[in-house]
């Protein structure tokens, strides 16, 4: 089984990032709605409860149309694509579009801070980054922030992922299914976007690796931002400029009250899947990230580091496509 689960690896990789490379198909012109991309997760509380209020009326007369994808990855296909305007979604995938099809996309602003953990099988002696040698670690996705994320960590501690015959082998796992793959022993941990650490800490299926959370926590990065394609941005600019102010608007608001970002998250989670993470959790999990529309000097860089540290990058990254461009 395990040579399987390596074989396979490195195969979703390349789907992923290949996923990354379809044409852009839109019509460039001035556009009759915002279709706007995000994932059912808690991180991406503002974009939930914006769509109640701040984004329900339009953006410059436009209507909003949602679209939830599983992952990021499937996600910036979707805006590369040409079936998706803008999208909220993590900073990995952006980085790898922006290396394989430079300027087809715009950061526009930041949107949560933190909201990634570590989370691995009680007694399994995972207490650094050190420790994950030989082991099987859990992401969402390969192409994925947290993908990206860990391989960062890996590369810290003079490790690598076992795709690059490296001694920690990364297993993509989505995140309803991450409980079972620890009590499964298929994999020893998981890097997770919240609340799936929380919950799993909750439910005594894993116990946290503080060390590894607070190096994550000392580079600043997003784990969530918001993009537009730049043909949408260039022919719709008051369009866009009304995303940004909704946004910041949202952002704020998550700010000023988690509980209203756990109720609305957890009312979306029961009409999608008919079940609720506890609130007590989700509030744990809000607690330790920050909704903010700033990203920090170099989180950025950092990640364009982690795709090129994980093979995955198709070329350079320009500094000016790592800094938020509203206009």
């Amino acid at each position: 089984m395990r040579a399987r689960r390596a074989v396979a690896a490195p195969l979703a990789a390349v789907v992923a990032v290949a996923a990354l490379l379809v044409p852009g198909c839109g019509g460039g012109g001035p556009a009759d709605s915002v279709r706007l991309g995000l994932l059912l997760t808690v991180t991406h509380g503002p974009a939930l409860i914006g769509l109640q209020e701040e984004l329900s009326q339009g953006l410059a007369g436009l209507p909003v149309e949602e679209q939830v994808f599983a992952s990021g990855p499937e996600e910036v296909s979707a805006l590369l694509g040409g079936s998706l305007d803008a999208g909220y979604l993590g900073p990995g995938p952006y980085v790898l579009a922006e290396s394989r099809a430079p300027g087809r996309l715009r950061l526009l602003a930041g949107v949560v801070t933190g909201g990634q953990s570590m989370v691995a099988r009680e007694g399994i002696g995972i207490r650094s980054t050190a420790d994950l040698a030989g082991k099987r670690v859990a992401v969402p996705s390969h192409g994925n922030t947290q993908d990206l994320t860990l391989r960062l960590l890996l590369e810290d501690a003079g490790l690598r992922a076992s795709d690059q015959g490296g001694q920690v082998e990364v297993v993509p796992v989505k995140n309803p299914a991450l409980g079972e793959a620890l009590k499964q022993d298929v994999v020893d941990a998981v890097l997770a976007p919240a609340p799936y650490g929380d919950k799993l800490v909750a439910e005594g299926t894993a116990e946290p690796v503080p060390a590894i959370d607070r190096q994550i926590a000392r580079w600043g990065i997003p784990v969530t931002i918001l993009v537009a394609t730049e043909e949408f941005a260039r022919a719709n600019p008051e369009a866009t400029a009304a995303l940004v102010e909704a946004n910041a608007a949202a952002v704020a608001r998550a700010r000023r009250g988690r509980a209203a970002v756990a109720r609305r998250f957890n009312e979306r989670l029961s009409e999608s899947t008919g079940k609720q993470i506890d609130e007590k959790v989700l509030l744990a999990s809000l607690a330790a990230m920050q909704p903010t529309t700033d990203i920090a000097p170099g989180a950025m860089a950092r990640m364009v580091r982690a795709a090129e540290v994980s093979g995955y990058s198709g070329g350079p990254v320009p500094p000016a496509a790592l800094v938020p461009r509203p206009g």
